[in-house]
């Protein structure tokens, strides 16, 4: 069985980035697939107060929905992070999440008992921007996703780069929706091969 972890960042749901995290799904398919969304505006999820009790005791004390989805963190065979790019960066609610995996980062490098077990697991990471690409435009955005790949565990396969959607809806861009379930044939091809070690 693959588990794949669905990481919603945007605050609006069935909008570009929801869609694009969608397709590449439906491109993975569902055989002998898990998948478990989780949408970062979730009222449920607080934010980290830097009390640093995870550097003592190796896991975070707040006790809300982030102690779910670490568990699921750690089950998933694949982790997908989709988010619109706000200000060069990921949205606010999906930095409230990562922030929390401060825990994880404690867990692992101070405590040496991590909370999300190593082993091989893929990762994949949507953006979509509202003005024209231009050359470095998504480049603090893909740098704070693979931080948090990173710290989760989940090394990096791809990425899905789609800029002018103020201007063009990705449901009016045929090309792009393709181009997102290609991606996920890619994606699934990759975790099938690791399954196989």
């Amino acid at each position: 069985m693959i588990r794949i972890l669905a990481i919603y960042g945007s605050p609006r749901r069935n909008q570009n980035s929801d869609i694009l995290l969608d397709k590449l799904l439906e491109g993975i398919g569902k055989n002998n697939t898990v998948v478990t969304k989780v949408y970062a505006s979730s009222p449920d999820i607080n934010h980290c107060t830097a009390c640093s009790r995870c550097y003592k005791e190796g896991v975070c004390i707040i006790k809300d929905e982030m102690q779910q989805i670490y568990s699921l963190m750690d089950k998933a065979d694949i982790v997908i992070t989709s988010t619109p790019v706000y200000f060069h960066t990921v949205t606010s609610h999906l930095k409230k999440l990562i922030d929390r995996c401060q825990a994880v980062w404690a867990s692992k490098f101070i405590n040496q008992k991590t909370i999300i077990e190593k082993r091989p697991r893929l990762g994949y990471i949507i953006c979509t921007a509202g003005p024209p690409e231009e050359n470095t435009y998504f480049d603090c955005t893909i740098k704070v996703l693979d931080l948090f790949h990173k710290c989760i565990n989940a090394k990096i396969t791809g990425q899905l780069t789609v800029a002018n959607v103020d201007k063009q809806h990705v449901r009016e861009r045929e090309d792009v929706l393709k181009e997102a379930v290609k991606e996920g044939k890619k994606l699934r091809k990759m975790i099938d091969e690791v399954k196989k070690l």
